[in-house]
C-alpha cells in the first residue's frame, strides 16, 4: 500500500506542474452555467481502480448539487500472486474465492473553496457524496489437472475448470486461474451503502472546460459480509483511499 500512495503522490506532483503554467486572466464574458459533466478514471489504495461519471447542476454560485456514479475493482489486502507448480507455471492468487466489483451511485455536492480567475490557474473544491453500493462477486475458477479413468482406454490426465474451494481443490493440482468468463453466471450481488469525501483541484484555459485532480476516501458498508478470501473472515466494511483524474465541462 505504501508504494501505491507514493505513486499517487508522484502523479499529483506531475499534474500540478501543468497547473502552474500560463496564468493569463480570463477576460471572456462568463455565462451563467446551469450544469456540469465530469468523466474519468481513478486508482485506489488496493492497487486497482475504476471509472467515474458525475453530473451536477448549480445550486448557488459556489455550490453544485451532484449525481456521482462509479464502477471500481476492489481486492482484499491478503491477495498475493503466486505461480503454479506445473511445467508451464501460470500466475494466480492462491486462496481467492471471489473477484469483487463495486458499483456506486450517490448524491452529493461540489463546493468551491477558491475561484479560478486566470487561465490555467487552479481552484480548490470540496466534494462529498452518499449513496448505494452494489458489490458484484464473481467466483474464482481454476484450471485443475485430474485423472480420467476410462474402461475403454488407458487412464489419462486432463484439465478441467473448477470453482475454487480450499476443501476440495489441492494447491498442487492447480495449473492457474481459468478465463474471466468462467463462472460469470454465478456472480452474486451484495447490497450496501457508501460515503465519500475528497478535495479536488480544477484548472483549464476557459471557464467552460476544465480538468480535475481529486483525492479522497471512500467507506463502503454492506448488509452481508463479503467472502473474498479463504481462511480470512468475510468483511462488512471496506475503507479505501483514491486519486482521480477527470475531464469536465460547464454548460
Amino acid at each position: 500500500m505504501r508504494n501505491n500512495i507514493k505513486s499517487l503522490f508522484l502523479i499529483c506532483l506531475f499534474i500540478s506542474s501543468e497547473v502552474l503554467a500560463q496564468n493569463e486572466a480570463i477576460i471572456q464574458p462568463q455565462l451563467m452555467y446551469t450544469s456540469r459533466f465530469q468523466w474519468g478514471g481513478n486508482l485506489n489504495s488496493t492497487g486497482l481502480g475504476g471509472i467515474n461519471f458525475k453530473y451536477g447542476w448549480h445550486k448557488t454560485g459556489t455550490v453544485n448539487n451532484m449525481l456521482d456514479f462509479e464502477f471500481a475493482r476492489i481486492r482484499n489486502s491478503k491477495e498475493i500472486q503466486t505461480s503454479s507448480a506445473s511445467d508451464n507455471p501460470r500466475q494466480y492468487v492462491f486462496g481467492r474465492l471471489n473477484m469483487a466489483f463495486f458499483l456506486r451511485a450517490g448524491y452529493g455536492q461540489n463546493i468551491a473553496i477558491t475561484e479560478r480567475p486566470y487561465k490555467n490557474a487552479a481552484s480548490l473544491h470540496f466534494n462529498y457524496s452518499l449513496g448505494a453500493t452494489c458489490a458484484f462477486l464473481k467466483p474464482i475458477f481454476v484450471d485443475v489437472q485430474v485423472k480420467v479413468n476410462d474402461p475403454n482406454q488407458v487412464p489419462y490426465m486432463t484439465v478441467v475448470p473448477m470453482q475454487y474451494d480450499p476443501a476440495t481443490v489441492s494447491q498442487s493440482d492447480i495449473l492457474g486461474e481459468s478465463t474471466f468468463t468462467e463462472g460469470i453466471s454465478k456472480t452474486k450481488l451484495y447490497p450496501g451503502g457508501y460515503g465519500k469525501a475528497s478535495l479536488a483541484v480544477e484548472w483549464g484555459p476557459y471557464p467552460d472546460e476544465f480538468k480535475s485532480l481529486e483525492a479522497g476516501v471512500v467507506l463502503d458498508a454492506f448488509l452481508r459480509p463479503l467472502p473474498l478470501m479463504a481462511n480470512v473472515s468475510p468483511e462488512f466494511y471496506f475503507f479505501t483511499l483514491f486519486i482521480e483524474f477527470t475531464f469536465g465541462s460547464n454548460n
